[in-house]
């Protein structure tokens, strides 16, 4: 699983500049798993209790302040809280989307893209739920697709080709590969096809990458210091 292996090498990076001090990386879901997101998070913070660690950064590793960022994490956390008995600090930390220095990761891997592409996120019905991706486009000087919510990927695809656009990149805006990536990937496969004349190129996800792990090290690291 991908975010199993990010948060493994997340932890020989960060044991690499700790010193001596306990360092413990693990994961959670808020959605999809055995035990409520508030239980995994209070096991965890047992184990980090055990070792010593009196102090525990929880960063959610979403893109855009949807409903799971703005209420549903926080409230989750809050019950953690009061079931660690202040045991553990619980330290929720701006979703990682919020932080420039992922954004300056996303725009790097971006500077390849052709003159015409688009970022493709999954979007939010929340009021200005949207503004990172928007923002981000402006500054790639892209336009932006939802997959969840309107404008749509067909939809932008077909506008870009009206204007005359003969190659189009793509660009995830999604962490890891998945259900929704590989249903994107199959509409890339059908709109090549009804669109022969334009080349579209489908970029991967971000992905468990070593410049990904460095990224939410550096985020961590600025967030405690």
């Amino acid at each position: 699983m991908a975010i199993s292996k990010l948060a493994a090498q997340l932890q020989l990076d960060l044991a690499s500049v700790a010193g001596t001090s306990p360092i413990l990386v693990g994961t959670a879901q808020l959605e999809l798993a055995a035990q409520p997101l508030h239980i995994q998070i209070s096991d965890f913070a047992d184990k980090c209790a055990q070792i010593g660690i009196a102090q525990m950064s929880i960063l959610p590793l979403f893109l855009i302040p949807g409903v799971h960022v703005i209420e549903d994490i926080p409230a989750e956390v809050e019950i953690a809280r009061e079931n660690t008995n202040g045991m553990v600090s619980l330290e929720l930390e701006p979703f990682l989307g919020s932080s420039s220095i992922f954004v300056n990761l996303f725009i790097q891997n971006s500077l390849s893209a052709t003159s015409q592409a688009i970022i493709l996120a999954h979007g939010s019905r929340r009021k200005d739920g949207n503004a990172i991706v928007e923002a981000l486009a402006n500054r790639l000087e892209a336009k932006v697709a939802y997959w969840s919510i309107a404008p749509s990927l067909v939809d932008t695809v077909t506008e870009l080709i009206a204007t005359g656009a003969t190659e189009i990149d793509i660009l995830h805006y999604f962490l890891f590969a998945g259900g929704i990536t590989d249903a994107i990937e199959r509409l890339v496969e059908q709109l090549q096809t009804q669109f022969p004349q334009v080349q579209l190129t489908l970029a991967p996800p971000i992905g468990n990458s070593p410049e990904l792990v460095s990224t939410i090290g550096k985020i961590l690291t600025e967030n405690r210091s």
